[in-house]
């Protein structure tokens, strides 16, 4: 009886440091696919306003057609696409480069 009585702290704390592990685990895959995600995201707003920028003559022939286009709104999407695109991308770089400063 005294063994048991006796590692049982022993035990306790090695399922503690166990679930802390997995714990860590579980968020560090989770910051793992965040991050990919907003980079994809980032790369697909690129690749839209890349591609609004470079069809842009029929798209704003249409806009123009109805309209819709009085305020320059095409313009200021494609602006505003190619700059989050950027900013999602750079924030995972900086974010990737502080924590490699950290390390060090």
């Amino acid at each position: 009886m005294t063994y048991f009585q006796d590692n049982s702290q022993f035990i306790a704390k090695t399922s503690i440091i166990d679930v802390d592990q997995v714990v860590r685990a579980r968020k560090q895959l989770t910051n793992s696919i965040l991050s990919v995600v907003q980079v994809l995201v980032g790369v697909a707003l690129l690749a839209i306003s890349t591609h609004l920028a470079v069809e842009s003559e029929r798209y704003l022939s249409a806009l123009n057609q109805s309209g819709l286009n009085q305020y320059h709104v095409f313009a200021l999407l494609v602006c505003v696409s190619f700059f989050a695109g950027i900013l999602l991308i750079a924030q995972q770089v900086l974010q990737h480069d502080t924590n490699q400063f950290d390390g060090i």
